[in-house]
């Protein structure tokens, strides 16, 4: 598994693989997107970079982010929590089964219960 760079594309499926391998600390990144999404694919194109600063109540995205009107699809720590969680049910889960997992948890706000 190739390490994932900050600021430079990749896909989610790849995000998920080096999370799981460890390979990338997601914890102080956020995922982000071309495009608000309800629903990620695997194969959704995102960018990871830095967590937005907090200014009063607005959240500031970095200068990347914003040149390139990304918008903010899950927070690092989130997004470990989620993977880590699957993998503590299921060992051997699968790239899918993550990703529902993730997209559950989007709309949820609530980890998944694999079988």
């Amino acid at each position: 598994m190739s390490k994932i760079n900050t600021k430079e594309s990749t896909t989610i499926a790849s995000v998920i693989e080096a999370v799981q391998s460890g390979s990338v600390n997601i914890d102080d990144l956020c995922v982000y997107a071309e495009e608000d999404v309800d629903d990620i694919s695997l194969e959704l194109i995102c960018y990871l970079d830095e967590y937005p600063t907090v200014s009063g109540d607005i959240e500031v995205f970095s200068d990347f982010v914003v040149s390139n009107n990304l918008e903010l699809v899950y927070y690092g720590q989130q997004f470990k929590d989620v993977v880590i969680n699957v993998l503590s049910q299921k060992k051997s889960a699968s790239l899918e089964e993550v990703l529902s997992a993730l997209n559950y948890y989007l709309e949820n706000d609530d980890f998944l219960e694999v079988n």
